[in-house]
């Protein structure tokens, strides 16, 4: 498995690149994403469009693939009338993404994504069945690992990432600027118990993400750290923005303050990736040079 081969690297050597914003970069080829269950809709009726996004992340030499799995929960398919389909659609995300990865010349991981940054449960008790529910369909389609997300506040997240524990699947977890911020040290602490690996801060700014950081080392975690850094201090997630210049170069200095996992920031796309890896090949010469856009057959 890829990510078994990946995972030392969350502790020393070349960080880790995750693909970029999905909404964004599908957005950025064309795609119409107006509704939460879009994203589904488009594995059902356009899964050449999914596979055309992963193998132009992959050309860009990422590590982790993100399958499309966090809007394939009945709650969103509901929007577009396909909420029976939310099994099947989880699992053929998991395996479109699986088969652009072992396409690579290299070790590529999946990882499926829990949590909407679109549409969730108000109800806490509904909230918990349907993160347990989608946690298991997300098992079931056998992910190498899981990016936890959209969580509205530490508890749903600490629940969420347990959840994905308690089913054997390593996790990394996504906070976002509000959670991150005075009672961090809490939350990386409830996190870790809970048996996440990453902690990904998600940030619009180099700034911010530098003093979350700064916190982390201080606090010397057992988690490993991570950013995933917006393409501008304005970028919106789902929506695509140009790769300003110095974007790669205040990403590089992420990965000074001791960034494991870069990449996927809020309105990124192929653009930021190649860009990233390509300022991490300097960095790290046993990386390959990118020779080309891998095609989907």
């Amino acid at each position: 498995m890829s990510y078994a081969v990946l995972a030392p690297r969350l502790r020393a050597g070349r960080p880790l690149v995750v693909d970029a914003d999905p909404g964004a970069s599908l957005r950025a080829q064309g795609m119409t994403l107006g509704s939460p269950g879009a994203l589904g809709a488009l594995l059902r009726h356009q899964p050449e469009s999914v596979s055309a996004h992963h193998a132009s992340e992959t050309a860009r030499r990422v590590d982790v693939l993100s399958a499309l799995t966090a809007d394939t929960t009945p709650r969103a398919l509901a929007e577009v009338g396909m909420e029976h389909r939310s099994a099947m659609l989880t699992g053929q995300a998991v395996d479109l993404a699986y088969e652009i990865a072992h396409a690579s010349e290299r070790p590529v991981a999946v990882a499926a994504v829990l949590g909407s940054d679109l549409v969730t449960s108000l109800d806490r008790r509904r909230f918990e069945a349907e993160t347990r529910e989608h946690a298991l369909r997300i098992s079931v389609a056998g992910p190498e690992l899981v990016i936890v997300r959209g969580m509205g506040s530490a508890a749903e997240l600490g629940f969420a990432v347990q959840a994905t524990s308690d089913l054997g699947l390593p996790s990394w977890a996504v906070v976002d600027l509000e959670l991150s911020g005075e009672h961090l040290e809490d939350l990386l602490e409830t996190l870790t118990e809970a048996g996440a690996e990453a902690v990904l801060f998600e940030t619009p700014t180099i700034e911010l993400a530098l003093d979350r950081l700064a916190r982390v080392a201080q606090w010397e975690m057992r988690i490993a750290p991570g950013v995933l850094l917006a393409a501008g201090d304005d970028a919106v997630r789902g929506f695509p923005a140009e790769l300003e210049p110095g974007w790669v170069e205040r990403a590089l200095e992420l990965v000074d303050a001791g960034a494991r996992i870069v990449g996927g920031g809020a309105g990124t796309t192929a653009a930021h990736s190649q860009a990233l890896a390509a300022a991490l090949r300097q960095l790290h010469p046993s990386i390959a040079p990118l020779t080309g856009t891998a095609s989907v057959g």
